[in-house]
């Protein structure tokens, strides 16, 4: 469970930019005032003496060091006042020599202490999805907005939405030990198969798990780069088929079928099953016979064995919405 090593290390060289970043930017606008307002660094050199005055009045006893305390923060106060009055005098906002960071709760480093911030929870998701192969597409396909409207025959709607909500519950119940693991959607095109996958890899990211989208034509392909081209880019992406905890595996059936690619999607499958990894077929294929027809004995009986399948129905949604869309 988690995010790959390649967005959790994404994640925190871009927060290690970003503090840097604004670090940078804080020591050039102080080299800027610097040359205007040369009493400002003298504030700043009395004001970078404060631990030096606390531990000085701290050795001078317990007695009276409350006072002592008090009149250093009254010192400080004073001197900010003074350069903030310079700055504005100068023609500067009040805050133009403070490190701007992009969060004021964890000053860009991604930890309140112990826990993580939000900020650091949020840039983990959004590059969790960018890895997925998913990108954008995850903000706009969505359980809230997959449409049933569309399935104007009764019982195609009965049956889309018995599948919506067995995918919601897919979601919810990923990562528990009893769970479906492995689901096969199969249907032609245009009837929200793409929709669901991709709704279900946005809940799933969002539980923290890493997801991998991507079509048979691609997998094979890189299986290939890797093995005959000696591609070592080919081998990270491989690997990922393997590591990732959902793979969505788009249009099964498009690819080129040779023994060298169905040895290929075999030893995914079982090499996923073995694992208990878990796995979402998509097929344009219209029928779970006609899929079987297509590979081996060892990926039908993979295919049959391992996967629940979910039969998608109705017209074309696709075509229906931009017919819609043409009305309006």
């Amino acid at each position: 469970m988690g995010y790959s090593a390649e967005v959790v290390k994404k994640v925190r060289e871009d927060f290690e930019n970003k503090r840097t970043d604004a670090v940078r930017l804080a020591e050039s606008h102080r080299d800027e005032v610097s040359l205007k307002c040369p009493a400002i660094l003298e504030i700043d050199k009395a004001l970078s003496m404060t631990g030096l005055a606390i531990y000085k009045a701290s050795l001078a006893g317990t007695n009276g060091l409350e006072e002592r305390i008090e009149a250093i923060k009254k010192e400080n106060l004073e001197l900010n006042l003074a350069k903030r009055q310079l700055l504005k005098t100068a023609g500067y906002p009040e805050d133009y020599l403070d490190v701007k960071y992009s969060c004021d709760k964890c000053n860009d480093v991604g930890y309140n202490g112990v826990n993580m911030c939000s900020c650091m929870k949020k840039a983990l998701v959004n590059e969790a999805y960018n890895h997925s192969g998913l990108g954008k597409v995850l903000k706009h396909q969505t359980f809230k907005n997959f449409d049933l409207s569309y399935y104007e025959d009764e019982n195609d709607r009965t049956q889309m939405q018995s599948i919506l909500e067995k995918a919601k519950k897919y979601v919810s119940d990923f990562g528990k030990p009893e769970k479906d693991s492995n689901l096969l959607f199969i249907g032609t095109t245009g009837l929200g198969k793409t929709h669901i996958t991709t709704a279900i890899a946005k809940g799933v990211i969002d539980k923290s798990f890493d997801v991998v989208y991507d079509s048979a034509q691609n997998i094979v392909r890189a299986f290939e780069m890797e093995r005959f081209e000696k591609d070592e880019r080919a081998g990270v992406e491989t690997q990922r088929y393997f590591d990732c905890d959902l793979l969505i595996l788009d249009d099964l059936g498009t690819e080129f079928r040779n023994s060298f690619t169905q040895s290929c999607i075999y030893n995914l499958l079982n090499t996923r099953i073995n694992a208990g990894k878990s796995m979402i077929i998509s097929t344009n294929i219209d029928s779970t016979s006609k899929l079987l027809e297509m590979y081996d004995d060892r990926i039908t009986s993979r295919l049959v064995g391992s996967f629940r399948p979910f039969k998608f129905v109705g017209k074309d949604v696709r075509l229906a919405k931009m017919k819609n869309g043409a009305k309006k």
